[in-house]
């Protein structure tokens, strides 16, 4: 007999029936869940804090719109709140999902998410509303970003397109934000850190009041475009992206984040794949290779001259071949050759005469691995009296421990993104080792203890060594604290001198103990000569990459980043990033990342270096001037790289630039000077004047401080009028208040009127002045006449102190240039500073320590 098809079968019915009261009754129970004791902010705080593990203020949270009373019943009302792991700890922002009843009483807490992370930054001064939040971060003393949110989503800044792309955002969303459509974010950076900060959301966004000691700083971040309002000094603002990646990469990092398996089963895999594909290679390469027999004796590396034998301005550049291991060497093989690229930047000639500056980049390759003749490593040697380094944080990595993680980005500035030459990758991701870094300023992580490090100066030079016995940005042998402005660090030295891995480290990068896969690998190594060299190898491990190093000369080297898609170096060529105005590509066509992914959006940090320009800064708006230009004469080596300028101001003052670096100084006292006999420079000081300056001499009536070829004629007065040039033996020139001045044995030192002073001109008219820029360049002014003019064109030029050229006697002042038709004489009449030639000398060089970590005690 057929039922009805409106009928259940009787069986069915009542299993229905029972399914429907189990259900019923787990509703019942579910809304019965015992809650907070209290329905208070007190007791909302406490189950916050029970569920993520951390303590949390009642006053400290902020519920997000409402959902409907039924979502909120079942899936929960989401709430954004403040925790720290105990009392008074910094705190981070969280997310979470509060069941709460019909009338508003809450039931438990589920799927918690912490939005910061940020160890070190205490977020702080949290705002919502409706859709949209903010919260301020708080370290060192100081406020050092503000962090806008869209609640509703990641929006446009979700550049994934395609719809396997867009699924795995929303998954990793979901892992992240607790929504698949995430979380759109603004981060506000102050490079210049405020003592408070006030948030307030409104129609338009987010006003933001930034207090400090120089007074308040108010603006807006506009919610339509993620922008500020106006340009304010020394704060950023910028829209994180949601970028796409590949599926393997997503599945790792998906896969890694899952506290139950973690990385350890993801390393074993690629432990696997990487040695079977190693095994393969070297099994095809014994089937056919040819030249797989090594050297009967190994060949030396080649022989670097240091920076300070670098000569006629040549500074072992382009450097000297490389030999091969290899009986039966390679095509091209350890030979340097320049890049084929026709649009590769070149060193602007600045309208001088003679050779043009060589090629910024050599590259060739080398074959290190005794065991696998078919293992490559690419070299790219850098010209660092050409380049300057820079550095950039990743979207993603390195997660910082304060604020908002780095651009990820070349620079949007014209001033650094036209000029951009090459970029690489930098080094590991946070989760590998949390190793240090700092972007101008902004410490992302703190450095680690030993580690290999490579610190960029205020000056421009580019150290290479291991960081010292401490977690602060300090403790470099000669080095100021403050002038360090970036670095970056990544694992153990992969070469110490001639040592490759002195520290006998086996975990090159998160693999299984024991271990250094065959992978691809990069690396960056100094020279002695002060030059760097990118090394790169599809399928090497960390001890060959190491080996060539060594083999090119380096003195100490620095593991990079590993493994496919995560590698690789771009020749870069910007005119305007806008409408894709730029050329890119990659040094090897196996490397697998984008050509654009440092113009576009990396989501690791990397390296860039730009073409040096040695012009002058622009003299200060207030004084009207012609641009800098190469002054006539013999310049300093090499002569494609001006290191002397000169140009003339409307009130018709004549500025010489002597460029910090380009040259050394020394004083010989004049025929006319009192109580001293008038001396000469050394034969070899004379061969390389590039110019002679007078001084003056001092009256009689009031004899002024003198220290000249190591004799002390006088010393300095104690008058608050006056200040001291300072000559070191080393050839450097400082400026110091005659009242503190304390000259060493072998300095010279030559007491001066003072016509500048903490950066204002005095009411004194001079015919010549002297003062030494921030960078330590040494300016000098002169009139036809008498005239303050003199002292404004020093304080444009940047001078904080400043002396008049008149000692007293009232002697003319002359300037004569070496290779002009007034060169400078053996002895003048009057006192006077003489500048040699300094050969340009390459940035790079290798840091030590004050407090070294000390190696480990063998067991």
């Amino acid at each position: 007999m057929t039922l009805p098809e409106h009928e259940p079968p009787p069986g069915l019915a009542r299993k229905r029936a029972a399914l429907a009261t189990f259900a019923g009754l787990g509703l019942v129970a579910a809304f019965f869940r015992p809650g907070p004791s209290e329905p208070t902010s007190a007791g909302v705080a406490e189950m916050l804090g029970r569920a993520a593990g951390k303590v949390v203020d009642p006053r400290e949270f902020r519920w997000e719109p409402s959902r409907g009373a039924l979502v909120d019943a079942f899936f929960g009302r989401r709430v954004l709140f403040l925790g720290a792991s105990v009392a008074g700890a910094p705190r981070d922002v969280l997310r979470a999902r509060v069941r709460v009843t019909l009338e508003g009483r809450p039931l438990d807490v589920r799927d918690v998410r912490n939005l910061t992370s940020t160890d070190l930054g205490d977020d702080h001064a949290l705002v919502v509303r409706g859709d949209r939040a903010a919260y301020a971060t708080y370290a060192f003393g100081h406020e050092q970003s503000v962090t806008y949110l869209d609640l509703s989503g990641e929006g446009a800044k979700n550049i994934t397109v395609k719809l396997h792309d867009r699924a795995m955002a929303a998954v990793t969303n979901a892992q992240q934000t607790g929504s698949l459509e995430g979380i759109g974010r603004v981060d506000v950076t102050l490079e210049q850190p405020a003592r408070a900060v006030g948030l307030a959301l409104d129609d338009t966004g987010l006003a933001v009041s930034l207090a400090d000691d120089a007074g308040t700083r108010s603006f807006h971040v506009l919610a339509a475009t993620g922008e500020l309002d106006h340009e304010v000094e020394a704060v950023h603002a910028q829209a994180s992206q949601h970028l796409p990646k590949r599926l393997v990469f997503w599945a790792v990092d998906t896969v890694r984040a899952v506290p139950e398996i973690g990385p350890a089963p993801i390393a074993w895999l690629e432990e696997r794949a990487f040695f079977l594909r190693d095994q393969g290679r070297k099994l095809s390469y014994k089937v056919g290779g040819e030249g797989g027999e090594l050297a009967q004796i190994a060949p030396e590396p080649p022989k670097l001259l240091s920076a300070e034998s670098a000569g006629e301005g040549a500074a072992d550049f382009p450097p000297p071949n490389i030999p091969s291991i290899w009986k039966n060497p390679q095509e091209g093989e350890g030979v340097w050759v320049t890049p084929t690229q026709p649009w590769l930047k070149r060193f602007p000639s600045f309208g001088q005469a003679g050779e043009p500056a060589p090629t910024m980049f050599y590259r060739t390759f080398v074959r290190p691995d005794e065991e696998r003749a078919y293992a490559k490593v690419l070299l790219v040697a850098m010209d660092m009296r050409q380049l300057d380094l820079g550095m950039e944080g990743g979207m993603e990595d390195p997660k910082p421990a304060v604020g908002p993680p780095g651009a990820g980005r070349i620079p949007r500035d014209p001033e650094i993104f036209t000029k951009v030459a090459v970029s690489f990758n930098g080094g590991f991701k946070t989760e590998h080792g949390s190793y240090g870094m700092m972007v101008r300023k902004r410490v992302l992580l703190p450095p680690q203890p030993g580690a290999a490090s490579v610190v960029l100066l205020k000056d421009g030079r580019v150290g290479m060594g291991s960081w010292g016995n401490t977690t602060k940005v300090s403790g470099l042998v000669d080095i100021a604290d403050g002038d360090i402005l970036s670095f970056r660090q990544n694992l153990d030295p992969l070469l110490d001198g001639d040592k490759v891995n002195p520290s006998g480290r086996s975990l090159w990068g998160f693999t299984l103990p024991g271990t250094s896969m065959q992978t691809e690998r990069s690396g960056i190594c100094v020279t002695p000569a002060g030059h760097l060299y990118y090394a790169w190898g599809d399928d090497v491990s960390a001890t060959t990459l190491g080996k060539a190093m060594k083999m090119a000369g380096c003195t100490y080297g620095m593991h990079l980043d590993m493994n496919p898609h995560h590698t690789g170096l771009v020749f870069t060529n910007i005119t305007e990033i806008k409408g894709k105005q730029y050329k890119t590509e990659l040094l090897s066509n196996q490397m697998e990342i984008s050509p654009d992914r440092f113009i576009d959006f990396s989501p690791k940090d990397f390296f860039y270096l730009t073409v040096h320009d040695p012009t002058p800064p622009k003299l200060a708006a207030d004084v009207t001037a012609k641009a800098w230009a190469p002054d006539l004469g013999v310049q300093p080596a090499p002569a494609w790289s001006p290191g002397l300028w000169s140009t003339s101001t409307s009130s018709g003052v004549e500025v010489l630039y002597a460029s910090s670096g380009r040259a050394l100084y020394h004083v010989r006292a004049g025929k006319n000077e009192v109580g001293a006999g008038a001396t000469e420079l050394s034969e070899d000081d004379k061969k390389r004047v590039v110019f002679a300056l007078t001084l003056g001499n001092s009256s009689e009536k009031h004899p002024l401080g003198l220290a000249t070829d190591g004799k002390v004629v006088r010393a300095p007065s104690a008058s608050a009028e006056h200040a001291v040039v300072v000559i070191s033996p080393s050839g450097g020139v400082t400026l110091v208040p005659a009242s503190e001045a304390k000259p060493g044995e072998k300095d010279d030192a030559v007491e001066l009127p003072l016509l500048v002073a903490e950066g204002k001109a005095l009411a004194k008219s001079a015919r010549a002045g002297l003062g030494v820029a921030p960078d330590g360049s040494l300016v000098v002014a002169r009139s036809a006449a008498a005239s303050r003019a003199v002292a404004d064109a020093l304080v444009a030029a940047g001078c904080k102190v400043a002396v008049a050229l008149d000692r007293g006697a009232g002697d003319p002042v002359f300037l004569h240039r070496t290779g002009t038709p007034t060169p400078p004489h053996v002895t003048y009449e009057a006192t006077t500073l003489y500048a040699m030639a300094k050969p340009l000398v390459p940035k790079g060089f290798r840091f030590q320590p004050v407090s070294p970590v000390p190696p480990p005690t063998k067991k």
